[in-house]
Formats: structure tokens, sequence, C-alpha cells
């Protein structure tokens, strides 16, 4: 199966107070991080930012369709953006992703819209695989000013996968100057 990638990268950061995918854990962006991860997946990667910093990274740079409409409006302009029916979403502020979860989800994926990781009952929306099937149901919910990815997932054909077996690191993703140090 062709896979595209998409890494959102759009948020505001309010409680980082810079933009996290460019900020440095152990010496190295967190969105490298991301990347090197998903290179190891698929050659087709865009990023969803307002930052033109991320050209850096050699990869398309699209802005959001929607402005400061969250994770929801960064998927949906990311599935209008991709070559691929299929694409793999990750979040820029999750440096410890694996290839393993992610190959788990691409390959336990059945005929759904949206397959998203589930850990010990917790949904991970932003680590998951889109179909450009979400596209219409997503305008919809922006068009209506719904911005919450979660109630927009519970309109389309969804796959939610078990995958407790990973450790609850690999979800980690860092929202505040604290988290990032402790995890450094």
């Amino acid at each position: 199966m062709k896979i595209g990638a998409i890494i959102l990268a759009g948020g505001k950061s309010s409680r980082m107070g810079t933009d996290k995918g460019l900020l440095l854990l152990n010496g190295k962006s967190m969105v490298a991080y991301v990347l090197d991860t998903l290179k190891q997946i698929t050659d087709d990667i865009i990023i969803i930012s307002n930052n033109a910093a991320y050209e850096v990274y050699k990869v398309p740079v699209y802005e959001d369709l929607i402005k400061d409409a969250g994770p929801l409006a960064g998927t949906y302009t990311g599935l209008i953006y991709s070559k691929h029916d299929k694409n793999i979403v990750v979040s820029c502020d999750a440096p410890f992703i694996s290839v393993e979860l992610l190959n788990l989800l691409i390959e336990k994926r059945k005929n759904y819209d949206a397959t998203i990781a589930t850990h010990f009952n917790k949904t991970h929306p932003i680590i998951g695989i889109y179909d450009k099937k979400c596209v219409p149901t997503f305008k919809n919910e922006l068009e209506q000013n719904q911005r919450k990815i979660k109630i927009a997932l519970e309109k389309v054909n969804l796959q939610l996968i078990a995958v407790n077996q990973f450790d609850k690191k690999v979800f980690t993703n860092v929202n505040t100057p604290i988290e990032l140090k402790e995890i450094q």
C-alpha cells in the first residue's frame, strides 16, 4: 500500500511560548525526530505549518487552509494536499513515535476512514492513518466552527487499535517547557 505522511506543526504552542517542532531535544529538533521515523516508512511526507522555518527540512510545507482551527484543520489541509488516499498523521511534538507502532497501525488497518491508536483506553487522534474519505466530513465540521478532532472522528468510519504493548513514552508529546526538560 502506498502511503503518505502528514506532520502537523501548525499549532500556536501557547503553553510552550515558541514553535514546539523546532525546539531542540538533545541537540536535534523534535520535528527532525518525527521526520527520521516517517522516512523509514514513506518518501512522501508533508508538513502543515504556518511557519516557513520548516522548509529547511526539504519536504513540502503547506499553510493551514483554515487558520487557528487546531489539529482538525491541519489534518484536513494535509489530506487535501497529499498525493495519497491513505496518510499517516503525526504531530511535530511526538519525538518518540516509533516505526513499529506506525507499521502496526498500517498492518491492522482495515477499510476504515481513520485508524487511530489507543493506549490503555486513551485515544491518540494525532497518531493514526487517515483516508481522504475524511475530507468532506472534516470540511463540514470546520464550516460549522466545530474544531475538535475527536468529535469529527465520531462522524467517520473509525477503527480504534489498542496498542498497549508499547511504552507510554512513544505517545509523549511536549506541550510545556517543564515537559521538555523532563524528557531531556
